[in-house]
């Protein structure tokens, strides 16, 4: 009688079975790889957006608080007349309209801009020059949308890398609060009463922008960073009486 032989190795189907295993694990690690890849790359997108709209936002609150700056600050006040019935008698002193106080918005198909005035002068000047014209916007334009700052009358240039950000939407407001300066006259006024001099006013400006951008190799990854920055050079008009 023929003794039984033992199987030695593994049969074709503990082959089969083991290879459908390591199939399944390098699977799933390979999906697992992916993933932190594809969440490493999502992350560094979202820092690159959010150190770009940082980095835009303070060139334009630095450029924004400057707005209205005349370089001639003593002539945008008034004083009283000093030293009466001396020999020094010096007469009141009126303050003078600010014309770098204004500011334009625009808003239109192919922009949404805020222009504004400030003097680069050191000596300053009455009126300003294309020079002292600057400004933000949003450049709308087919393969653009970039955010830009104005330096000097129509030359723009761009604070965004529209290669790597695409801004899909800018918004900016400036809001008024006008400051009754009566209490500090000499002399009553009241703008409610008729025939009544009218009070000088402060008109404090604050403006606030909000910056909505998305990757331009990634739409899921979008960013959104908001602001407010009050202007230095607040607008003083009108005068005590005399």
């Amino acid at each position: 009688m023929t003794p039984m032989r033992r199987q030695r190795g593994i049969g074709l189907v503990e082959l089969m079975v083991g290879i459908t295993i390591g199939l399944i694990v390098a699977a799933g690690a390979s999906m697992v790889a992916v993933n932190q890849i594809n969440e490493h790359r999502r992350l560094m997108l979202e820092t690159q957006i959010q150190q770009d709209l940082r980095a835009a936002a303070d060139l334009i609150e630095q450029d924004l608080r400057r707005a209205g700056y005349r370089g001639l600050p003593e002539q945008s006040v008034w004083a009283p007349p000093s030293a009466v019935g001396t020999q020094g008698e010096q007469p009141a002193s009126v303050a003078t309209p600010n014309h770098f106080a204004d500011m334009v918005k625009t808003v239109n198909a192919s922009e949404t801009s805020l222009t504004y005035l400030y003097s680069r002068s050191l000596v300053g000047a009455a009126e300003p020059v294309d020079a002292d014209r600057f400004g933000v916007r949003w450049n709308k334009r087919a393969g653009k949308n970039t955010l830009e700052v104005q330096i000097g009358k129509d030359n723009w240039q761009p604070i965004t890398d529209p290669e790597s950000l695409k801004i899909i939407n800018f918004d900016i407001s400036i809001d008024t609060e006008p400051v009754d300066l009566g209490d500090f006259c000499d002399k009553p006024c009241d703008p409610v009463v008729a025939g009544a001099p009218a009070c000088p006013t402060h008109e404090v400006r604050r403006v606030s922008f909000k910056i909505v951008a998305e990757a331009r190799h990634d739409t899921n990854v979008r960013r959104t960073l908001t602001n407010v920055g009050r202007m230095r050079a607040d607008v003083i008009t009108g005068a005590c009486p005399v």
